[in-house]
Protein backbone atom coordinates (compact mmCIF):
# COMPACT_ATOMS: atom_id res chain seq x y z
CA UNK A 1 0.00 0.00 0.00
CA UNK A 2 1.49 3.60 -1.29
CA UNK A 3 1.93 5.26 2.47
CA UNK A 4 0.51 8.83 1.03
CA UNK A 5 -2.76 6.83 0.68
CA UNK A 6 -2.90 6.67 4.43
CA UNK A 7 -2.09 10.42 4.59
CA UNK A 8 -5.87 12.30 3.96
CA UNK A 9 -8.91 11.90 5.70
CA UNK A 10 -12.41 11.78 4.29
CA UNK A 11 -14.06 14.92 6.24
CA UNK A 12 -17.77 15.18 7.30
CA UNK A 13 -18.47 18.49 8.02
CA UNK A 14 -21.33 18.32 10.88
CA UNK A 15 -23.84 20.67 11.88
CA UNK A 16 -25.30 21.63 14.96
CA UNK A 17 -28.45 19.24 14.34
CA UNK A 18 -25.71 16.72 13.98
CA UNK A 19 -26.44 16.28 10.41
CA UNK A 20 -23.41 15.83 7.43
CA UNK A 21 -24.04 19.02 6.01
CA UNK A 22 -21.21 18.08 3.12
CA UNK A 23 -18.02 16.31 3.20
CA UNK A 24 -14.26 17.14 1.88
CA UNK A 25 -10.55 16.38 2.27
CA UNK A 26 -7.80 16.92 4.62
CA UNK A 27 -4.45 15.56 5.69
CA UNK A 28 -2.42 16.06 9.22
CA UNK A 29 1.12 17.75 9.51
CA UNK A 30 2.67 17.78 12.70
CA UNK A 31 4.96 20.45 14.32
CA UNK A 32 7.14 18.88 17.15
CA UNK A 33 4.48 17.32 19.52
CA UNK A 34 1.29 18.83 18.27
CA UNK A 35 -0.91 17.34 15.05
CA UNK A 36 -2.89 19.42 13.22
CA UNK A 37 -5.80 18.98 10.72
CA UNK A 38 -5.53 20.95 7.28
CA UNK A 39 -8.33 21.69 5.12
CA UNK A 40 -9.46 24.72 3.30
CA UNK A 41 -11.31 27.97 5.22
CA UNK A 42 -13.85 27.47 2.88
CA UNK A 43 -15.03 23.72 3.73
CA UNK A 44 -15.72 25.82 7.63
CA UNK A 45 -16.93 29.29 6.73
CA UNK A 46 -19.09 28.06 3.13
CA UNK A 47 -17.89 31.36 1.73
CA UNK A 48 -15.82 31.96 -1.51
CA UNK A 49 -12.58 33.06 -0.36
CA UNK A 50 -11.93 35.27 -3.40
CA UNK A 51 -14.92 37.12 -3.54
CA UNK A 52 -16.69 36.07 0.10
CA UNK A 53 -19.95 35.71 -1.41
CA UNK A 54 -21.50 32.46 -0.11
CA UNK A 55 -21.13 28.88 -1.90
CA UNK A 56 -24.23 27.12 -1.54
CA UNK A 57 -28.11 29.51 -0.49
CA UNK A 58 -27.90 28.50 3.04
CA UNK A 59 -26.64 30.66 6.00
CA UNK A 60 -25.89 27.25 8.58
CA UNK A 61 -22.09 26.28 8.85
CA UNK A 62 -20.38 23.39 10.36
CA UNK A 63 -19.91 22.87 13.78
CA UNK A 64 -17.76 19.75 14.30
CA UNK A 65 -15.58 17.78 11.94
CA UNK A 66 -15.75 13.68 11.82
CA UNK A 67 -13.17 11.61 9.96
CA UNK A 68 -11.17 8.30 10.15
CA UNK A 69 -8.23 7.69 12.15
CA UNK A 70 -6.66 4.21 10.87
CA UNK A 71 -5.81 1.61 13.10
CA UNK A 72 -2.54 -0.72 12.19
CA UNK A 73 -1.27 -4.07 13.43
CA UNK A 74 1.66 -3.81 15.58
CA UNK A 75 3.25 -6.58 14.65
CA UNK A 76 3.92 -5.61 10.71
CA UNK A 77 2.31 -2.48 9.73
CA UNK A 78 -0.90 -3.65 8.09
CA UNK A 79 -4.00 -1.87 7.93
CA UNK A 80 -6.60 -3.65 10.34
CA UNK A 81 -9.27 -1.30 10.54
CA UNK A 82 -11.20 2.44 10.60
CA UNK A 83 -12.37 4.47 13.45
CA UNK A 84 -14.20 7.51 14.25
CA UNK A 85 -13.27 10.82 15.78
CA UNK A 86 -14.13 13.91 15.78
CA UNK A 87 -12.82 17.78 16.16
CA UNK A 88 -15.30 20.46 17.97
CA UNK A 89 -14.60 23.55 15.83
CA UNK A 90 -15.48 25.84 18.61
CA UNK A 91 -14.54 26.24 22.58
CA UNK A 92 -18.11 27.32 23.29
CA UNK A 93 -21.40 25.92 22.62
CA UNK A 94 -22.61 29.26 21.41
CA UNK A 95 -19.92 29.23 18.36
CA UNK A 96 -18.53 32.03 19.28
CA UNK A 97 -14.73 31.10 19.56
CA UNK A 98 -13.45 29.11 17.03
CA UNK A 99 -10.26 26.30 17.20
CA UNK A 100 -8.88 26.89 13.96
CA UNK A 101 -6.19 29.25 12.78
CA UNK A 102 -6.05 31.14 9.24
CA UNK A 103 -3.17 32.87 7.35
CA UNK A 104 -1.91 35.69 9.23
CA UNK A 105 -1.29 38.11 6.87
CA UNK A 106 -4.05 37.36 4.12
CA UNK A 107 -6.62 35.86 6.38
CA UNK A 108 -9.57 33.93 4.66
CA UNK A 109 -8.03 34.79 1.37
CA UNK A 110 -5.49 32.54 1.79
CA UNK A 111 -8.00 29.22 1.75
CA UNK A 112 -6.17 27.13 3.97
CA UNK A 113 -6.65 26.54 7.93
CA UNK A 114 -4.95 24.63 10.37
CA UNK A 115 -7.08 23.18 13.20
CA UNK A 116 -4.96 21.59 16.81
CA UNK A 117 -5.81 18.27 16.92
CA UNK A 118 -3.96 16.35 19.41
CA UNK A 119 -0.73 15.82 20.77
CA UNK A 120 1.75 13.08 19.83
CA UNK A 121 1.46 11.68 23.30
CA UNK A 122 -3.05 11.91 22.74
CA UNK A 123 -2.84 8.83 20.75
CA UNK A 124 -1.06 5.69 21.34
CA UNK A 125 -1.17 2.19 20.55
CA UNK A 126 -2.17 0.90 17.20
CA UNK A 127 -3.56 4.61 15.80
CA UNK A 128 -1.59 6.19 13.32
CA UNK A 129 -2.07 9.79 12.14
CA UNK A 130 0.33 9.88 8.98
CA UNK A 131 1.25 13.32 8.92
CA UNK A 132 2.21 14.46 5.74
CA UNK A 133 5.45 16.10 6.42
CA UNK A 134 6.64 13.18 7.89
CA UNK A 135 6.59 11.25 4.98
CA UNK A 136 9.69 10.13 2.94
CA UNK A 137 9.76 12.60 0.27
CA UNK A 138 12.64 13.86 -2.12
CA UNK A 139 13.77 17.31 -1.40
CA UNK A 140 15.72 19.58 -3.74
CA UNK A 141 14.42 19.17 -6.71
CA UNK A 142 12.12 22.66 -7.59
CA UNK A 143 8.16 22.27 -9.28
CA UNK A 144 8.06 22.82 -12.88
CA UNK A 145 5.86 24.16 -14.95
CA UNK A 146 3.97 21.15 -17.08
CA UNK A 147 5.05 18.43 -13.94
CA UNK A 148 2.35 16.03 -13.01
CA UNK A 149 1.07 16.10 -9.74
CA UNK A 150 -1.69 13.90 -7.93
CA UNK A 151 -4.72 15.14 -5.74
CA UNK A 152 -5.58 12.73 -3.61
CA UNK A 153 -8.83 13.29 -2.05
CA UNK A 154 -12.77 12.23 -2.46
CA UNK A 155 -14.46 12.93 -5.71
CA UNK A 156 -17.92 13.31 -5.22
CA UNK A 157 -17.76 11.09 -1.97
CA UNK A 158 -16.19 8.56 -3.71
CA UNK A 159 -13.75 6.54 -1.56
CA UNK A 160 -11.45 3.50 -1.58
CA UNK A 161 -11.53 0.57 1.23
CA UNK A 162 -10.78 2.17 4.36
CA UNK A 163 -11.23 5.66 3.04
CA UNK A 164 -8.34 5.72 1.19
CA UNK A 165 -8.61 8.57 -1.11
CA UNK A 166 -8.54 8.86 -5.24
CA UNK A 167 -5.77 9.62 -6.29
CA UNK A 168 -6.49 12.25 -9.55
CA UNK A 169 -3.83 13.42 -11.95
CA UNK A 170 -3.25 17.13 -13.13
CA UNK A 171 -0.06 19.02 -14.02
CA UNK A 172 0.93 22.39 -13.66
CA UNK A 173 -0.50 25.04 -15.17
CA UNK A 174 1.09 28.16 -14.25
CA UNK A 175 4.70 29.06 -12.68
CA UNK A 176 4.92 27.76 -9.49
CA UNK A 177 7.95 29.91 -8.04
CA UNK A 178 5.47 32.64 -9.04
CA UNK A 179 2.97 33.66 -6.68
CA UNK A 180 -0.41 34.42 -8.64
CA UNK A 181 -2.62 37.36 -7.89
CA UNK A 182 -0.42 38.48 -4.98
CA UNK A 183 -1.39 35.52 -2.99
CA UNK A 184 1.02 32.23 -2.01
CA UNK A 185 -0.90 29.94 -4.89
CA UNK A 186 -0.49 28.12 -8.23
CA UNK A 187 -2.82 26.51 -10.95
CA UNK A 188 -2.94 23.14 -11.84
CA UNK A 189 -4.88 21.79 -15.29
CA UNK A 190 -6.65 18.68 -13.75
CA UNK A 191 -10.58 17.45 -13.52
CA UNK A 192 -11.31 17.60 -10.02
CA UNK A 193 -15.12 17.73 -8.35
CA UNK A 194 -16.63 18.49 -5.31
CA UNK A 195 -15.07 16.58 -2.07
CA UNK A 196 -11.69 17.42 -2.83
CA UNK A 197 -11.32 20.51 -1.03
CA UNK A 198 -8.37 20.57 0.97
CA UNK A 199 -6.65 17.13 -0.53
CA UNK A 200 -2.98 17.28 -0.61
CA UNK A 201 -1.11 17.50 -3.71
CA UNK A 202 2.00 15.49 -4.71
CA UNK A 203 4.41 16.12 -7.36
CA UNK A 204 5.25 12.93 -9.22
CA UNK A 205 8.19 12.92 -11.90
CA UNK A 206 10.11 9.92 -13.35
CA UNK A 207 13.71 9.82 -15.21
CA UNK A 208 16.96 11.11 -14.51
CA UNK A 209 16.62 14.55 -12.35
CA UNK A 210 19.84 16.64 -11.80
CA UNK A 211 19.93 19.43 -9.13
CA UNK A 212 22.31 21.84 -11.20
CA UNK A 213 23.24 22.26 -14.44
CA UNK A 214 26.27 19.45 -14.12
CA UNK A 215 26.13 16.19 -13.31
CA UNK A 216 27.24 15.20 -9.28
CA UNK A 217 26.63 12.89 -7.15
CA UNK A 218 23.20 14.39 -5.94
CA UNK A 219 21.25 13.38 -9.46
CA UNK A 220 19.21 10.52 -9.09
CA UNK A 221 17.67 7.83 -11.68
CA UNK A 222 13.90 6.94 -11.12
CA UNK A 223 11.04 8.45 -9.50
CA UNK A 224 10.83 11.38 -6.98
CA UNK A 225 7.57 12.72 -5.12
CA UNK A 226 7.18 16.32 -3.02
CA UNK A 227 4.20 17.80 -1.06
CA UNK A 228 3.71 20.94 -3.14
CA UNK A 229 0.58 22.14 -1.37
CA UNK A 230 -2.76 22.35 -0.58
CA UNK A 231 -5.94 21.81 -3.31
CA UNK A 232 -8.79 24.18 -3.15
CA UNK A 233 -11.46 24.34 -5.93
CA UNK A 234 -11.27 24.96 -9.48
CA UNK A 235 -11.32 28.53 -10.77
CA UNK A 236 -15.04 30.15 -10.90
CA UNK A 237 -16.58 27.26 -13.07
CA UNK A 238 -20.00 24.86 -13.26
CA UNK A 239 -19.96 24.48 -17.28
CA UNK A 240 -18.17 21.20 -17.69
CA UNK A 241 -16.69 21.86 -20.79
CA UNK A 242 -15.16 25.24 -19.32
CA UNK A 243 -11.12 25.11 -18.39
CA UNK A 244 -10.28 22.88 -15.41
CA UNK A 245 -8.18 24.97 -13.62
CA UNK A 246 -7.77 24.26 -9.83
CA UNK A 247 -5.69 26.22 -7.23
CA UNK A 248 -3.31 24.69 -5.27
CA UNK A 249 -1.65 26.73 -2.39
CA UNK A 250 1.78 26.47 -1.48
CA UNK A 251 3.36 24.28 1.25
CA UNK A 252 4.84 27.17 3.45
CA UNK A 253 1.46 28.84 4.33
CA UNK A 254 1.28 25.94 6.38
CA UNK A 255 3.47 26.19 8.79
CA UNK A 256 2.89 30.17 8.30
CA UNK A 257 -0.60 29.71 9.50
CA UNK A 258 0.64 27.47 12.46
CA UNK A 259 3.80 30.15 13.65
CA UNK A 260 1.23 33.27 13.25
CA UNK A 261 -1.48 31.69 15.92
CA UNK A 262 -3.90 34.05 14.33
CA UNK A 263 -7.77 32.64 15.29
CA UNK A 264 -10.38 32.62 12.35
CA UNK A 265 -13.27 35.45 13.00
CA UNK A 266 -16.76 35.09 12.65
CA UNK A 267 -17.81 37.41 10.38
CA UNK A 268 -19.07 34.89 8.18
CA UNK A 269 -21.63 33.72 10.52
CA UNK A 270 -23.10 37.10 9.40
CA UNK A 271 -23.25 37.18 5.59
Amino acid sequence: MDTLSLTTKYLRMIAPTGITMSTATGFMYQIESVVYLVTNGHNLTRLNAHDGTRIIDSVAFPVKIEFGVRGIAASDETLIGLGITNIDLYHDEFYTKPKWFVHPEHGYKVDVVVIPYATVEGYTGNLRMYPINHCDFVDGYNLAVSDDVFILGYPLNLTGNYELPIWKRGSVATEPSLDLDALPMFLIDTATRPGMSGSPVIMQRSGFHMKGKELNTNDLIGTIRTFVGVYSGRLGTSNQVEAQLGIVWKPNVIEEIINGGVIGSIDFQNK
